[in-house]
């Protein structure tokens, strides 16, 4: 019997709460590393209220044995805005600047955590955050982009270097530019992600 919206070889994916254990499975969701903490506290704290207003799709990934709590993911709709520029317009006799920019369509992977937890009851298991970004994550970003444009998958990283290499080196995600990362900077980057840093995969 499968399991979840998807399933993979060892775990399976559901939309938060489907399940009635996921509030109290979710309080007992832990990171070790102090830079995650954030991630631990949204997920208690806002990832029901953020379901059930729609700003935000959270994704809870379980054990295909034993249903326990492996990780989340969070998903929201975006877009990312490139090639500003100062144009004048002509009104009557005066001018006007107006600034433009391109858009590029994209989804944003805004929260993205394993429970350290289940890790530590596994310490021989590696990579379970690439198994559930290439069976879980990507998946559900194509299934969405094959109904509604989507070009690609961005984040907000940490500011870690080890972090950001993994991102580019195990998950594929690329950075832009030094100048053009601190104009986009400028325009899209949300509050709560002041200190983070812009990657993105093309789809």
């Amino acid at each position: 019997m499968r399991k979840g919206i998807l399933q993979g070889d060892f775990f399976y994916c559901d939309h938060l709460g489907a399940s009635c254990h996921d509030e109290h499975d979710v309080l007992n969701f832990s990171v070790d590393r102090p830079e995650g903490f954030g991630l631990v506290s949204y997920v208690q704290r806002y990832a029901f209220s953020d379901e059930a207003f729609g700003v935000m799709r959270t994704y809870v990934v379980r054990d295909l044995q034993t249903s326990e709590l492996v990780g989340y993911f969070s998903l929201k709709a975006g877009l990312v805005s490139l090639n500003e520029r100062e144009v004048e317009v002509q009104e009557g006799e005066s001018k006007r600047t107006e600034i433009l920019f391109d858009t590029v369509p994209g989804v944003e992977l805004a929260n993205f955590a394993i429970n350290s937890s289940y890790i530590k009851n596994r310490p021989s298991v590696k990579g379970i955050g690439v198994v559930i970004f290439q069976q879980f994550v990507l998946p559900i970003v194509r299934q969405v982009a094959e109904n509604v444009a989507v070009k690609i998958l961005y984040i907000f990283a940490l500011p870690y270097d080890g972090l950001i290499k993994r991102y580019k080196d195990v998950y594929g995600f690329e950075r832009l530019g030094e100048y053009d990362e601190h104009e986009l900077h400028k325009r899209l980057k949300p509050a709560y992600d002041q200190s983070c840093a812009f990657m993105y995969v093309v789809l």
